[in-house]
């Protein structure tokens, strides 16, 4: 099985872990989770059986040895993670009463955003299938220029791109950047998966369907848009089918996008799906597809059910009973 290869943000998450009653106070506590985007999908692909590597930085502080210990733990190879005088980036989860989440960062000049060019090398990506990376190292110059070199490092390997747009707006210094960033990574991007709410941000003022054939244009070959409990829809350039998603008790929804990409990416190199060539035949049978939509629906299902992010990753065990669910219908 070809590697997964992932690229961007490893931070903490804190998030909150109950109460305390000091004086007339509920004081919130909260537990330091290990998270980021990337990694969590690093994770996720390595809890499923995949060899994962992580590329990216922390600080030299003890969150970030912190950081790298929990990967080291997870089995995800960490041999291109460096450490840097930079502070390690941070984010405060707000939970609403339904387990929903938003945000709060601390993330300002940190590590994850000055992973430095020059250590990208082309031997990074020997024997990787899928390069995965998300939208927040686009949000500053310097950390966007690196992920798109990233990007066409792996395409020119003929490697698979993912890019899971996974918006947090609140990180944008200057929001006319997003989409003319986005849509610049589009371009070297095989496989897109976005929310309902980022394809309305994006698409701006050009209907869905127009946007959609925009991102095929720009040579994306696979679409997935979710939108939380609403089916999931796949798009190729000549296909489109809707999947109705598990249904289950929302605890925590922190990550769940993360386990969703995931299986997404895993179940596609588990299916020898790993260079363009291969992607564009898969595309024309469909069914491979499906398989790994399923498998990505029911890491996603699975992971609101758990609190954090690493620790509600499933196995192939864990969503054994989810996929038999989906697979009688």
């Amino acid at each position: 099985m070809q590697k997964i290869l992932c690229f961007g943000e490893l931070l903490i998450d804190w998030i909150p872990h109950g109460f305390q009653h000091v004086g007339e106070l509920k004081i919130p506590l909260y537990a330091q989770f290990p998270g980021g985007a990337p990694a969590n999908v690093a994770v996720a692909t390595r809890r499923l059986g995949a060899d994962s590597v992580f590329i990216g930085q922390v600080g030299l502080d003890a969150t970030g040895q912190y950081l790298k210990n929990c990967l080291e733990k997870y089995n995800v190879d960490t041999q291109y993670l460096l450490q840097s005088d930079h502070a390690t980036a941070m984010a405060f989860v707000h939970l609403d009463s339904t387990g929903d989440r938003s945000f709060t960062f601390k993330r300002d000049n940190t590590a994850d955003l000055n992973y430095p060019s020059e250590q990208l090398t082309k031997q990074m990506f020997e024997n990787v299938g899928i390069f995965h990376i998300c939208s927040n190292t686009l949000t500053e110059q310097a950390i966007h220029d690196c992920t798109l070199q990233t990007m066409k490092m792996a395409q020119a390997e003929q490697t698979l791109t993912s890019f899971d747009v996974n918006l947090r707006l609140m990180l944008w210094a200057d929001l006319q950047q997003v989409k003319p960033r986005v849509m610049q990574i589009m371009q070297y991007t095989d496989l897109a998966k976005l929310s309902i709410e980022e394809v309305d941000f994006l698409r701006g003022t050009q209907n869905e369907s127009d946007f959609l054939n925009t991102l095929f244009d720009l040579g994306v070959k696979v679409i997935v848009i979710t939108d939380g409990k609403q089916p999931v829809r796949l798009y190729t350039k000549d296909h489109h089918q809707f999947f109705m998603t598990p249904s289950v008790e929302m605890v925590d929804s922190t990550g769940a996008g993360d386990a969703f990409s995931g299986g997404w990416i895993f179940a596609l190199i588990e299916q020898g799906i790993h260079n363009p060539t291969q992607l564009i035949n898969a595309c024309k049978k469909i069914t491979p597809l499906i398989d790994a939509i399923n498998i990505a629906m029911c890491c996603g299902a699975y992971a609101v059910t758990q609190k954090g992010a690493w620790s509600a990753l499933p196995t192939r065990d864990d969503i054994a009973p989810l996929l038999a669910t989906i697979e009688k219908v």
